[in-house]
């Protein structure tokens, strides 16, 4: 089902991929990213992790645009994704590092995990909340993960690799939600967006 938050939702986040998944959803929002510090207390869980992660950029986005006029009236979207298997999986610092995490994951599964905090512009509300996908791989090859990590597909993806993208054909199947694998699972986000309509 389709709503039109046109106008009404600020989206916290620079990623073509949840700006397509909430324009498929029949939102346009305000793209307003903001940078903040996206380091993480020694032993976080996964799920805190995220949370955490999301509610930093909505504050900071909250923080920018509150006593803005112009934005009365609306919610502010954050959203963080990770990669776990064993540890958070970020974004890959070189080759190296991508083929580390691909190898890590290969014929086994992991889980895909996004956080979510809507902010209400008025009245500075907030709802957090997170979305779990368990990602089953197939047993590719050596040869398979340097063909690759020789794209430019992995190397701004968590986990190194884009379910979307080429290295589709290396998902076996999936326990959850398609589009929190991409990196903003809607299905979650509909009910809380009601409450601020």
């Amino acid at each position: 089902m389709c709503y039109n938050f046109a106008m009404k939702i600020i989206l916290a986040s620079a990623s073509p991929r949840r700006l397509e998944i909430l324009n498929k959803h029949g939102i346009e929002p305000v793209i307003l990213p903001q940078d903040t510090d996206e380091s993480l207390p020694e032993g976080i869980g996964m799920t805190e992790a995220v949370e955490k992660l999301s509610s930093d950029k909505a504050r900071a986005c909250y923080a920018a645009v509150k006593d803005d006029p112009s934005f009365e009236g609306f919610v502010i979207l954050g959203a963080d994704t990770i990669v776990w298997k064993d540890e958070i999986m970020g974004k890959p610092t070189d080759r190296d590092d991508a083929f580390r995490m691909l190898d890590k994951i290969r014929g086994t599964y992991h889980y895909v995990v996004t956080g979510v905090c809507l902010i209400d512009v008025s009245s500075g509300s907030e709802t957090v909340m997170n979305d779990v996908t368990a990602v089953h791989c197939v047993n590719y090859t050596d040869d398979d993960i340097n063909d690759y990590i020789s794209r430019r597909e992995p190397y701004d993806k968590a986990g190194s690799y884009a379910i979307q993208g080429y290295f589709g054909r290396y998902i076996d199947h999936i326990d959850g939600d398609y589009e929190n694998v991409m990196g903003l699972p809607f299905h979650i986000i509909e009910d809380a967006l009601r409450k601020y309509m």
